[in-house]
């Protein structure tokens, strides 16, 4: 399918760092299931802020197997969204498919249906469904299908992280560097203010990971209402 006419490259971001001494082994997961994804016309871009060259090493040893463009991001350490940002700008597909580092495919036809979906619909960005897991895949559970809803922007997030995200390299939006748990719902809503409501895919594609160290677990939720009001402020609602 990749040599197809309407095939488009994919450019897979995924913001890395150590993940508190994880960080490698769920990039590793993450990996093996790009590698076995049906659709072939992609390359991996990986940010890594981390401290050593854990991930730097499996980046090389994957080298081998598919395309990878490993950067090494010093600047602003521990910011999410900066991070993701410096995937996106160093990434040259005509798609990008955000994917962070602690979740990964669920499907192997995932990138499949992503270039399908984008071709037959001429759609700007889209959403897919997911599941999760405690067992790095040996259990699944809450399934989720994304929906739109009117307080997206103020956390209700009803399309869940950004790894359910793929858009058009054209998009030329970026993560805003101020916020932590509303990165992703501030993000859709900049999108939906663009370019309209996305692309809902019901495929289940994405499993996302629980941890105990996930930004969600370690956020101080005393920060969410400052957030909340900033999102508002920006977006003047």
């Amino acid at each position: 399918m990749d040599k197809n006419v309407n095939s488009k490259k994919i450019s897979i971001c995924i913001p890395t760092w150590e993940q508190h001494g994880k960080g490698a082994s769920f990039l590793e997961q993450l990996f093996v299931s790009i590698e076995s994804q049906t659709y072939k016309n992609y390359n991996v871009v990986v940010s890594d802020q981390s401290l050593n060259d854990e991930i730097k090493n499996l980046c090389e040893t994957f080298s081998n197997k598919f395309d990878i463009i490993y950067v090494k991001n010093k600047k602003d350490l521990g910011n999410g969204p900066a991070n993701t940002n410096n995937c996106i700008k160093n990434a040259d597909g005509e798609i990008i498919k955000i994917m962070f580092q602690d979740d990964f495919f669920y499907d192997q036809k995932a990138l499949e249906i992503i270039n399908h979906n984008f071709v037959i619909n001429d759609c700007i960005w889209l959403v897919n469904g997911c599941n999760h897991t405690k067992d790095s895949g040996k259990t699944y559970f809450q399934q989720m299908i994304p929906k739109w809803n009117e307080n997206i922007l103020i956390g209700v997030n009803t399309i869940s992280s950004p790894s359910v995200l793929s858009f058009k390299k054209e998009v030329d939006l970026f993560f805003d560097e101020n916020l932590v748990m509303l990165m992703d719902c501030e993000y859709y809503y900049s999108l939906y203010k663009k370019f309209g409501l996305p692309l809902f895919l019901e495929d289940c594609l994405i499993t996302g990971r629980f941890h105990e160290h996930q930004i969600s677990t370690l956020y101080d939720h005393n920060n969410l209402p400052k957030e909340i009001n900033y999102v508002k402020n920006k977006h003047k609602v």
